[in-house]
C-alpha cells in the first residue's frame, strides 16, 4: 500500500506533481527560491488567462486591449502604483468600459485552503499590503476618477460607464461569498462571460 500511494505521487499526472509544475501551492509552505519559481508560474497562467478573457471578449462583441498598465490607459503617472488592467472591454456604442481582473486560481478543496483563498479576496489592507481584490478596487477607483481621460484614450463620445469585474477560470468560494461585494465588481467565472 506504501508503495503504491508512492507511485501515485510521483506520477506526473497526480496533484502534487501538477501543483509543484504550476507553482501551486501555499506561500507559507514554500522556501524563498520556491516563492519566486511560484510567482513566476502564476504571472505565466495570469497572462495566458488574461489573452483567453481578451480573445472571448472580442468574440462576444467588444474591443480589447489586454495587460494595459493605468499609467498608460490614462496618459499619466500617479504617486501610486496602480499596476495593470488585465483585460480592459469597451463598447463604443454603449459606452460600457469593463475592468477585467483575470484569476487562474488553484482549484481549493479543503476548508483550509477554502479559507485561505476567500482571505486573497477580502477587499482590504493586511500589514500594509492590499489584497487581490482591493488592489483590483483601487484601479477601478483610480479609472473612475479619471473618466475623462479614460474617454480620450479610447476615443469615445459618450462619458465611460465603468464596471468592475473579477473573472475567474473556474468556480471559486468566493462566489458564494459575493453578495455583500456585488455593488462594487461583479465576479464571473470564463464560462459566463456571455452574460456580461
Amino acid at each position: 500500500m506504501g508503495h503504491f500511494s508512492m507511485e501515485k505521487s510521483l506520477n506526473p499526472g497526480s496533484a502534487l506533481s501538477g501543483n509543484q509544475h504550476r507553482g501551486d501551492f501555499s506561500r507559507y509552505q514554500l522556501s524563498p527560491k520556491m516563492k519566486r519559481w511560484a510567482g513566476k508560474s502564476s504571472d505565466r497562467r495570469g497572462h495566458q488567462f488574461a489573452v483567453e478573457v481578451a480573445a472571448r471578449m472580442q468574440e462576444l462583441g467588444w474591443q480589447t486591449r489586454a495587460e494595459v498598465r493605468i499609467t498608460a490607459l490614462l496618459g499619466r503617472g500617479f504617486p501610486v502604483d496602480y499596476g495593470d488592467v488585465d483585460v480592459l472591454a469597451w463598447n463604443p456604442e454603449t459606452g460600457r468600459v469593463l475592468i477585467m481582473e483575470c484569476k487562474d486560481v488553484q482549484f481549493r478543496k479543503t476548508d483550509g485552503e477554502i479559507a485561505e483563498q476567500l482571505a486573497d479576496f477580502r477587499g482590504i489592507e493586511v500589514d500594509g499590503k492590499r489584497d487581490l481584490l482591493l488592489k483590483h478596487l483601487d484601479r477601478l477607483a483610480i479609472v473612475r476618477a479619471h473618466s475623462d481621460l479614460l474617454a480620450k484614450s479610447l476615443d469615445l463620445t459618450t462619458t465611460p460607464l465603468i464596471e468592475g469585474e473579477l473573472v475567474f477560470r473556474h468556480p471559486v468560494p468566493m462566489q458564494f461569498a459575493w453578495k455583500q461585494l456585488r455593488c462594487k465588481t461583479e465576479l464571473r467565472v470564463f464560462d459566463d462571460l456571455a452574460a456580461i
